[in-house]
C-alpha cells in the first residue's frame, strides 16, 4: 500500500496536461502559505476520499506552483519597512591604500614544471605514479612526457631508451620548453639564467647568444636580469651585468631589475644591481599610470633589508607615487615597524607627508595588525600630527574608532588625540568611540587621573601640595576653553564632568566668566523693568491718552488717577511717559545689536531658532515698537494686549536666565520638569476633560460658567485643581426645581468628575511630580555641572565669535580665560590646609584621593613604544580601584584608604608570624635528621 508521501508526490507532480496562464491566475489568489499543522487535515481529507481526489479539477501541476504555494526559506523576501541606512564608515577612498600587486612572480620554476608535467600526464590519460617513480629512481618510460621529465631530472641513462621507445625529442610543453631546454638547465640563455648555470651561459654567449634579447613568458615579459632576479641567480646576474646589460633599463613589463629585486625582497640581487656603476634607485615604474620607485615596492612588501640598502645607495624617501603615497605611507600600511623606523631614521622621511587626499602615514598605520600600535607610537615620537584631518575631515582617531580598533583608539588618545574633533559631516570622534569602542572611554578618564599629582612643598613645614594640570582639557580648544567638556555633554557622556579635574576646571572657569553673565542678567532686568513701567503707565491705566486732553469718560479718568500712584503727575506731564519709551527704545536698540552679534556664534539658522530664549527675546523686542505711541500720538486697546504678552514673555525669559545660575538651577529644573509632565498628562487625558466640559454645558445650560464650551473648559480646569463649585448642585430658593431626572444626572456627573478627575488625575500628577523631583535631587550635582557647562559655553559663544575689536578681545582673554597663556595650565592647591579656599573642599579631597591612589599603585601610564603603555598597564590600577571612585561620587576618602592600609598591615604581620613558626619547625627537623645520621654512623 502506498505511503502518504508517495500519494502526495504522485498527486502533485503528475502532469496530465500543460497548464494555461488563466488557470494559474485563478489558482494563485487561493494558494496561501500553510504551516505543517495546517496541511495535515487537508492531506487526511485527500487520502480519506479517493473518489473526491480523482475529481479534483485544479491540483498543483508543477514545481513552480508548489514553490509559489509553499515557498522555501531561500525564496522568502524581506518585509518592506523602509530603506536601510548607509553603512557608517570612512569613505571608500580609504580602501584605495590597497594597490593591486605587480605581476612580478616567477612563471618558470621547478614547481611550475612539475605541475605542468603532471597536468600533461593527466591529459594523455597516463598515470601520475610513473612520474613519481621516475623521480624516485624507478624508470618506467612513457614516451614524450617521460622524456621531458627525465631530461628535467638529468637521468642521462634513460634518455636513449625513451627515444628508442618512440618519444619525440622535439616535444614542447605548454610553457614552450623542450627536453633540450630543461636538460641544459633552462638553456638557451634565459633558461640558463633561471638555473644559475654560469658555464652554460658563458658557452651560449661565446657562441653568439645576445644578452639584450627579451623573452616572452606566459603573462610576463623580461630580459636576462629579470630571469636572474626571479631565480635569485647571483652568479648569472653578475655575468650579464659584466657583459653590458643596463640595470636601469625599463623592460616592456614596465619595471627594471632593481624594481623586481626590491619587490621580491631579493637582497643579494639588489646589492649587485645597486653596486653597478650608474645604477639609479629612484627610477620609477611604468606599469600603466602607476609610478613607483624601488623604495615604494620594498616598503610595501615590508623588506627592511632592501629598504636599508636602497636608502644607503641614495634612494629618496620623499618621492611620491601616482597617488601621492611616500614609502612611509606604504610601510605604515604594510604594518612593517622595521621599515617605518628605517625610513624615519635613515631616510629622514617626513612623518606628516600628505598624499593627494591629505592623508598622512598615521592614517595608513591604522589597522588590525599586532604592530599597529607600535607604528603609531613610533610615528608620533618622530613628530607626526595626531590630529591631522584628511580631505573629508577624518583624523586617525576617526578611522580607528570606525573600524572598532580599541587598541589603536586608546594609543591615539593617550598620545593626545582630540576626541572632540569633528569631520566635515559634523561627527565627532567621541560619538564614534562611544558607539563602536565604548571600553576605550576609560582611557580618557585615566588621562584625567594622570593630570592630578601630589608634591611636597620645599618649605620647612613640608606641606602637601596637589597639582591639577588642565592641559588635557585646554590643549585643543583655545579660546573657547569649555568646548572640550561641552562636547562630552552633547554626546551623552556627561558623567565625565564628575571627575575632580573637570569639576575643578568648571569651578575656576565659572569664577572667571560669572561677572559677564551677571552683567547680562542685570541689563535684562533693567530692560524688562522699563518695559513693565511703560506698559503699566501708558497702556494699562490709559494715562498717556488722558494727558493729551482727549475726550474720555469719567471711568477712564478714574482709572489713571486712582489706580496709578503717579496718576496726576503723568496726566499733567506727558513727557514723563515719553521719556520712559525713549529710554526703553535705547535699551532695545542695544539688545538688537547684542542679538545680531550673537547670531554669528551659531553654525546654522535652524540651530539659532531652536533656542527658545532667542524666540522669546525677539518677540519682546518687536513688541516694544508695536506698543509705542509715536506713530499717532495715542495708544490703542490692542496695544494693551500686546504689551501684556510682552511683559509676561520678558519676565518668563528672565526666570529662565536666573535658572541657568548654578545656585538656582535645581529649582528651575524642577519647575520645567513638572511643567513637561503636566503637558503630557493633559494631552493624554484631554478627551475625558472635553467630555466632562460638554456634559456640564448640557446639564447646566443656565450657568454662566458653562455658557459656551471654551468657558466651560476653563471652568473644568479650575475645578480639576480643587476649586469645586457646589452652587451648581444647589437649587435657588426662589427658583423652580429642575426635573428629578436632570437633577439626578447632574449629581452623578459631578460625582464622577470629582472621583476621576479631581481625585485620581490630580493625585497622579502629584505623584509624578514627586517622583521626578526625587530623581532630580539624586542627580542634582551632575545636573548642576551640566547646566554650568552649557551656560559657560553660551557665554564663550557670545564673547569669542571673532567680531569684536582686538583691544576688547585682549581684555576679554585676560579676564575670562583660565589660561590666557599656553604655559599657564597648572593649579597648585593645599588640600590638607583648612585655609585653602581656591577650590571647594569636596573637589579637593576627591582629587587628593585619586592622587594618593595613583601614588600607591605607581604611575599608570607609560610612554614606552608598546601597547602596554597605552592600555595594559592600567589593569593593576583599575582592579584596585573601588566602585565609589570609579563613579566619582566623592565617597572614597582617607578613611577607606586607611582601612585598606590597616588590613594590608595585618596580613603582613600574620604572614611574618607564620614564616617564623615554619622556620622553627624546619630547624627542629634538621636537628632530628642530624641525630639520626650520627647514630647510624656510630652503629657502623
Amino acid at each position: 500500500m502506498p505511503t502518504t508521501r508517495r500519494l502526495l508526490t504522485a498527486r502533485w507532480f503528475r502532469a496530465r496536461r500543460s497548464p494555461n496562464p488563466e488557470e494559474l491566475d485563478d489558482v494563485r489568489p487561493r494558494t496561501l502559505p500553510r504551516t505543517d499543522m495546517d496541511r495535515r487535515p487537508r492531506v487526511s481529507r485527500v487520502l480519506s476520499s479517493p473518489a473526491r481526489a480523482q475529481h479534483q479539477t485544479n491540483p498543483p501541476l508543477d514545481e513552480e506552483s508548489l514553490e509559489r504555494a509553499y515557498p522555501s526559506m531561500g525564496h522568502l523576501e524581506y518585509v518592506l519597512a523602509g530603506s536601510s541606512p548607509p553603512a557608517e564608515s570612512a569613505p571608500n577612498m580609504y580602501d584605495s591604500f590597497e594597490e593591486p600587486p605587480l605581476d612580478l612572480t616567477a612563471h618558470i620554476c621547478g614547481d611550475s614544471l612539475r605541475q605542468s608535467a603532471h597536468e600533461q600526464m593527466r591529459a594523455v590519460g597516463g598515470r601520475l605514479r610513473l612520474l613519481d617513480e621516475l623521480e624516485s629512481g624507478h624508470p618506467k618510460p612513457r614516451k614524450n612526457v617521460c622524456l621531458f621529465w627525465a631530461a628535467f631530472l638529468k637521468l642521462a641513462n634513460l634518455l636513449p631508451h625513451l627515444v628508442d621507445a618512440g618519444a619525440d625529442p622535439l616535444y614542447y610543453d605548454a610553457l614552450g620548453l623542450s627536453p633540450l631546454h630543461v636538460a641544459a638547465c633552462f638553456a638557451p640563455l634565459h633558461c640558463a639564467a633561471f638555473g644559475n648555470s654560469v658555464q652554460v651561459a658563458n658557452l651560449l654567449i661565446s657562441a653568439g647568444a645576445s644578452v639584450h634579447t627579451a623573452v616572452k613568458y606566459v603573462n610576463c615579459e623580461g630580459g636576462l636580469l629579470h630571469c636572474s632576479v626571479r631565480a635569485n641567480s647571483v652568479e648569472c646576474l653578475k655575468l650579464f651585468i659584466s657583459h653590458g646589460v643596463d640595470v636601469n633599463l625599463i623592460e616592456p613589463g614596465g619595471t627594471n631589475a632593481i624594481h623586481l629585486a626590491a619587490d621580491l625582497g631579493m637582497t643579494q640581487c639588489l646589492t649587485i644591481l645597486l653596486e653597478t656603476p650608474g645604477a639609479d634607485p629612484n627610477v620609477r615604474t611604468r606599469v600603466g599610470d602607476r609610478e613607483s620607485t624601488a623604495l615604494h615596492l620594498a616598503a610595501d612588501g615590508g623588506f627592511v633589508d632592501c629598504v636599508d640598502l636602497l636608502l644607503s645607495k641614495g634612494a629618496d624617501a620623499s618621492l611620491k607615487n601616482h597617488r601621492g603615497f611616500t614609502a612611509l605611507h606604504l610601510a605604515a600600511r604594510s604594518a612593517s615597524l622595521e621599515c617605518v623606523e628605517s625610513l624615519l631614521r635613515k631616510g629622514n622621511a617626513e612623518p606628516n607627508a600628505m598624499d593627494f587626499d591629505m592623508r598622512t602615514p598615521l592614517h595608513a598605520a591604522i589597522g588590525k595588525s599586532d604592530s599597529a600600535c607600535d607604528i603609531i607610537e613610533t610615528l608620533i615620537s618622530w613628530g607626526a600630527n595626531v590630529n591631522q584631518k584628511d580631505e573629508y575631515g577624518f583624523t586617525p582617531l576617526h578611522l580607528a574608532a570606525l573600524d572598532g580598533l580599541s587598541a589603536c583608539v586608546e594609543t591615539l588618545i593617550y598620545h593626545g588625540a582630540d576626541v572632540t574633533t569633528r569631520s566635515k559631516k559634523g561627527n565627532s570622534a567621541l560619538n564614534v568611540i562611544a558607539r563602536k569602542t565604548p571600553a576605550s572611554l576609560a582611557m580618557i578618564t585615566r588621562k584625567l587621573d594622570c593630570a592630578i599629582t601630589l608634591h611636597h612643598s620645599q618649605t620647612s613645614n613640608r606641606e602637601v601640595e596637589l597639582e591639577l594640570d588642565f592641559r588635557s582639557i585646554l590643549q585643543h580648544c583655545y579660546p573657547r576653553e569649555i568646548s572640550y567638556l561641552n562636547t562630552f555633554v552633547d554626546e551623552g557622556q556627561k558623567e565625565v564632568l564628575l571627575h575632580p579635574l573637570c569639576s575643578a576646571f568648571l569651578y575656576i572657569k565659572w569664577e572667571k566668566i560669572r561677572k559677564y553673565y551677571v552683567a547680562r542678567l542685570f541689563l535684562s532686568f533693567i530692560f524688562v523693568l522699563c518695559l513693565t513701567l511703560y506698559v503699566l503707565t501708558a497702556l494699562a491705566h490709559n494715562c498717556y491718552n488722558g494727558s493729551k486732553d482727549m475726550e474720555e469718560t469719567i471711568q477712564e479718568q478714574e482709572l489713571c488717577q486712582k489706580q496709578s500712584i503717579l496718576g496726576d503727575l503723568l496726566r499733567k506731564n506727558p513727557f514723563v511717559i515719553e521719556m520712559q519709551w525713549w529710554v526703553l527704545a535705547g535699551i532695545t536698540i542695544f539688545e538688537i545689536f547684542r542679538k545680531v552679534y550673537g547670531i554669528a556664534g551659531y553654525s546654522t539658522v535652524k540651530q539659532y531658532l531652536m533656542q527658545s530664549e532667542n524666540i522669546i527675546e525677539w518677540f519682546v523686542i518687536v513688541s516694544v515698537f508695536l506698543i509705542s505711541y509715536i506713530y499717532t500720538n495715542i495708544t490703542y486697546t490692542w496695544q494693551n494686549h500686546v504689551g501684556a504678552f510682552a511683559v509676561l514673555a520678558g519676565w518668563t525669559n528672565l526666570m529662565m536666565m536666573i535658572g541657568q545660575l548654578p545656585v538656582f538651577g535645581t529649582y528651575v529644573a524642577m519647575y520645567q520638569k513638572v511643567q513637561k509632565e503636566f503637558a503630557k498628562l493633559l494631552m493624554a487625558y484631554s478627551c475625558i476633560l472635553i467630555g466632562f466640559t460638554i456634559s456640564f454645558c448640557v446639564i447646566f445650560p443656565d450657568s454662566s460658567s458653562f455658557a459656551n464650551p471654551f468657558m466651560g473648559f476653563i471652568t473644568v480646569l479650575t475645578m480639576m485643581i480643587g476649586e469645586l463649585n457646589l452652587d451648581l448642585l444647589l437649587n435657588e430658593p426662589d427658583g423652580n426645581d429642575p426635573p428629578v431626572l436632570l437633577e439626578f444626572s447632574a449629581q452623578i456627573t459631578y460625582v464622577l468628575f470629582l472621583m476621576f478627575v479631581t481625585v485620581v488625575l490630580m493625585n497622579l500628577l502629584v505623584g509624578i511630580a514627586v517622583h521626578d523631583i526625587q530623581g532630580l535631587r539624586k542627580t542634582a550635582g551632575l545636573s548642576k555641572l551640566v547646566r554650568q557647562t552649557k551656560l559657560i559655553s553660551y557665554m564663550e559663544l557670545a564673547l569669542f565669535n571673532g567680531y569684536l575689536p582686538k583691544c576688547l578681545l585682549k581684555i576679554l582673554h585676560s579676564s575670562a580665560l583660565v589660561s590666557p597663556q599656553a604655559y599657564r595650565v597648572v593649579l597648585s592647591v593645599k588640600p590638607l590646609n583648612p585655609s585653602e579656599k581656591r577650590l571647594p573642599r569636596d573637589i579637593m579631597m576627591a582629587a587628593y584621593d585619586i592622587a594618593k591612589m595613583r601614588k600607591q599603585y605607581g604611575h599608570t601610564i607609560s610612554s614606552s613604544g608598546s601597547t602596554t603603555g597605552a592600555y595594559s598597564c592600567f589593569k593593576k590600577y583599575e582592579n584596585n580601584n573601588d566602585s565609589g571612585y570609579r563613579e566619582y561620587g566623592y565617597s572614597s576618602g582617607l578613611g577607606s584608604l586607611q582601612a585598606r592600609l590597616d588590613e594590608t598591615s595585618e596580613n603582613v604581620r600574620q604572614l611574618t608570624q607564620e614564616v617564623k613558626e615554619l622556620k622553627k619547625l624546619i630547624s627542629a627537623q634538621q636537628l632530628v635528621i642530624q641525630q639520626a645520621l650520627a647514630s647510624s654512623m656510630d652503629s657502623r
